[in-house]
């Protein structure tokens, strides 16, 4: 069979695979389409489904070959003949290191990303870009500059109608509202976030809002009831949707949050204690999430020596992964619970 034929076929499983949410079918199939067009010499073919393959690789959280796959792309000859996917992949990959932990690595893609040549990118490449700064800007935890990025990006959106490009955009703002303690900008974004994404047929994607909401409004201290609402519908949706691995242990984990916060250290202590040992390996920043929750639970149930050694396991995960605010928050614990010990 010609190559053309081979790519053209191979791509076309991979959209029925994708319609049948076979989402390992579909990456064997986008490599093989991938491939075939790297034989046959076409770039746009090759870099397409490269990327394809990468974005489907994080998605069921194939975290390392995800990394390869946008390594090899942004390596290759034929990625130079298209700035849009250089530019994309740079954005796909800092969003990779970001969900990962990998706080450094994330912030320096991003930045590669914002600094290549923009006058040869689409609006949504320049959105997607602009994106991916602004979530790497924040989790590294210069929030003021997260901030000024993200009205940027709310900017960049002037005169755009489509909801799910409108809730994307909304619910970043809201995060890094929110985690910068700006509690009324915050709610009104995730408002208007709420407002353009309930317009979709997407059950997966409600449930990721609804998991972040979840979270960054723990960050912000909040614990009321609108917090609660949150967890249980990204639980509830995901039952539905059926989220892989990392979305239910995330949506656990945010739970256990709630419950330690909400005065349910030994609830919080049940639904974290076995993620310690499944995390293990596959999802180093996840697992230290979980140590660092659970020292704290500990802590209140006045289980000090535990909980200290929890916190310092975490402390050395974080430092590994270079996430410096997520290390300082276990050293925080640590000296409290030092104190208590002593």
């Amino acid at each position: 069979m010609e190559n053309n034929a081979v790519f053209i076929l191979n791509e076309y499983r991979m959209l029925q695979s994708l319609q049948k949410r076979d989402y390992s079918a579909a990456v064997s199939y986008s490599q093989s389409a991938a491939e075939a067009a790297r034989e046959q010499g076409d770039s746009w073919g090759f870099s397409r489904m490269a990327f394809q393959t990468g974005q489907l690789q994080h998605d069921l959280g194939l975290i390392q070959d995800a990394v390869a796959t946008c390594r090899e792309l942004l390596q290759s000859d034929a990625v130079k003949e298209h700035p849009e996917f250089d530019t994309r992949t740079r954005a796909l990959l800092a969003r990779i290191f970001h969900n990962d932990g990998q706080m450094h690595e994330a912030l320096a893609v991003a930045w590669e990303a914002v600094n290549l040549p923009q006058t040869e990118l689409s609006a949504e490449a320049r959105r997607s870009v602009q994106h991916t700064l602004v979530s790497a800007l924040a989790e590294e935890g210069d929030l003021e500059h997260a901030w000024a990025e993200a009205l940027i990006l709310e900017e960049m959106h002037h005169g755009e109608t489509r909801p799910h490009t409108l809730g994307i955009t909304y619910w970043v703002v809201a995060n890094v509202a929110f985690m910068s303690s700006r509690l009324g900008e915050g709610s009104k974004y995730q408002s208007l976030a709420a407002e353009n994404l309930t317009k979709l047929d997407d059950v997966n994607l409600w449930a990721q809002f609804n998991k972040a909401m979840g979270h960054v409004r723990l960050v912000a201290g909040l614990t009321g009831p609108e917090t609660l609402e949150c967890v249980e519908r990204a639980e509830v949706a995901f039952e539905v949707a059926g989220g892989n691995d990392i979305d239910l242990y995330e949506v656990t984990i945010t739970r256990a949050w709630w419950e330690l916060e909400s005065g349910n250290a030994a609830e919080a202590e049940r639904l974290l204690r076995p993620l310690t040992e499944e995390l293990a390996g596959p999802y180093p920043f996840l697992q230290a999430r979980v140590l660092l929750l659970l020292s704290r639970a500990l802590s209140s149930l006045e289980h000090q020596e535990e909980a200290l050694k929890d916190a310092q396991q975490s402390e050395g995960i974080f430092n590994k992964l270079g996430a410096d605010v997520y290390a300082s928050e276990c050293r925080e614990i640590i000296d409290s619970i030092g104190i208590g010990v002593s």
